[in-house]
């Protein structure tokens, strides 16, 4: 009972982690992505600038996004119960 009560609960924060990651990586790139429209709607001299570091941020959201998965992998396959 007490082991597959830490199994459970492993791969339930894994979800937890793993969800959590992504719900946040999307709406961060949502709003990234409505923000760069606004500034090139607004100065369309400007979209080199704008898209330039508009996907150097997107790349960062996802880094962290892959970080967050690597992290719940490394909770799941380490658990001595699992």
């Amino acid at each position: 009972m007490g082991v597959d009560l830490v199994v459970a609960a492993s791969v339930l924060g894994v979800a937890l982690v793993i969800g959590m990651a992504t719900l946040g990586a999307t709406i961060g790139q949502g709003i990234a992505v409505s923000r760069a429209t606004e500034v090139i709607g607004k100065n369309p001299n400007a979209k080199k600038e704008v898209m330039s570091g508009l996907f150097l941020g997107l790349l960062m959201i996802v880094a962290l996004m892959l970080f967050a998965l690597a992290i719940a992998v490394i909770l799941l396959w380490m658990n001595p119960f699992v």
